[in-house]
């Protein structure tokens, strides 16, 4: 129930980037909640789950099969080592009808320093519920970028690709790429357990002893493989979300 209580309530926002002009401390619970699920630094993902699990959700192809072009030397060799392939049921038949796939829906959030003041407000307006649900990361270190990753719709039961694993199986394999280069995380922490189940991926700040924000990055890829799924997003890089990731 309290899911839908506040997905009904993002559906009532006006359009306007308010945080440009409106202090924290006036925001309501609605305008909270778009920064969190709904803005620069947060987007709602759905996924199509991949075929036959029971195979690995994906696999580094060789040659420059799925290779970016600007990523081939001069010899004809790709040189970029994350690329990812998904796996093909040889079975099916060219002439047979569609499978549908289900899907599930992901919600992808940048923490920045105006997601820490809308989860700030919300305990404010006593919505502290409401902020877990969110999946309010434990801590955001200033030498690292976190993105949390939180199941919103499973699409089936039982799907719980954010839970830990037990040791030794397969865990969530996640890369955040730019224009500078890719990076894995540096710590992962799951957090919350059910709906409120979420996981935070720590990347580092720097490649090379240079900023992966850099003057010249334009845009960064947020990518995350598991078990049956692969999701992918896109955060675009202008100063609109460098002025938010700077604000605390």
């Amino acid at each position: 129930m309290l899911a839908v209580a506040f997905l009904g309530l993002t559906g009532t926002i006006c359009a306007d980037d308010f945080w440009k002009h409106k202090p924290s401390a006036e925001w309501s619970r609605a305008e909270a909640l778009k920064i969190l699920r709904n803005s620069p630094w947060a987007k709602v993902e759905v996924v199509v789950f991949l075929p036959r699990e029971d195979q690995s959700a994906f696999s580094v192809p060789t040659g420059t099969k799925h290779c970016d072009p600007d990523a081939i030397d001069q010899n004809g060799n790709c040189m970029q080592k994350n690329r990812i392939e998904v796996p093909v049921d040889e079975s099916r038949q060219m002439d047979a009808a569609p499978e549908i796939s289900p899907s599930t829906t992901f919600l992808v959030v940048w923490q920045s320093g105006l997601v820490t003041k809308a989860f700030g407000r919300l305990h404010e307006l006593g919505d502290s519920a409401i902020a877990v649900f969110q999946a309010e990361p434990p801590r955001v270190p200033a030498d690292r970028y976190v993105i949390t990753v939180k199941l919103e719709q499973p699409g089936r039961l039982r799907f719980s690709p954010l839970a830990p694993k037990p040791a030794g199986e397969r865990v969530l394999q996640a890369l955040l790429k730019t224009e500078q280069g890719a990076v894995a995380p540096l710590e992962t922490e799951f957090t919350g357990v059910g709906a409120n189940s979420a996981v935070h991926f720590f990347f580092p700040r720097l490649l090379n002893s240079s900023e992966l924000l850099g003057p010249q990055v334009k845009s960064a890829n947020f990518s995350l493989m598991g078990k049956g799924f692969a999701l992918h997003t896109r955060f675009k890089i202008d100063s609109a979300f460098l002025e938010g990731m700077a604000v605390r």
